[in-house]
């Protein structure tokens, strides 16, 4: 997968990055993830009064966004195993560039439009 830094930059050249947003988002929950801590810093229990998924569903949606450089959580540990409930979730800086980027009409009908592959 391409790097999704240049996401932010989705103006003139959104059709190099519209591929492996289309991919990252095709993952359940992962737009009302991001979409949710826009917000700003939030734990699961927060997330999910914005998400509509079950614990599972939310904690591969923000490892997913995680493996992409998009969230992080403060504290160390593996995302492999369960985080203590109070484990507070925010976008990294790569994070709020994609929200922005999404946050447009155009990235959506670029990444949608049919003539992107």
């Amino acid at each position: 997968m391409q790097d999704l830094e240049g996401a932010e930059s989705m103006g003139g050249g959104e059709s190099d990055y519209a591929p492996d947003l289309r991919e990252l988002l095709s993952h359940p929950h992962v737009v009302e993830v991001l979409d949710a801590l826009s917000r700003g810093p939030m734990t699961v229990a927060r997330i999910s009064a914005h998400v509509p998924a079950g614990r599972r569903g939310l904690e591969a949606a923000l490892r997913i966004v995680a493996a992409h450089g998009l969230v992080a959580k403060e504290g160390n540990g593996s995302w492999d195993t369960d985080a203590p409930g109070n484990t507070v979730y925010r976008h990294t800086g790569r994070g709020r560039r994609v929200v922005d980027a999404l946050s447009r009409f155009s990235a959506w009908t670029t990444m949608f439009d049919g003539s992107t592959t």
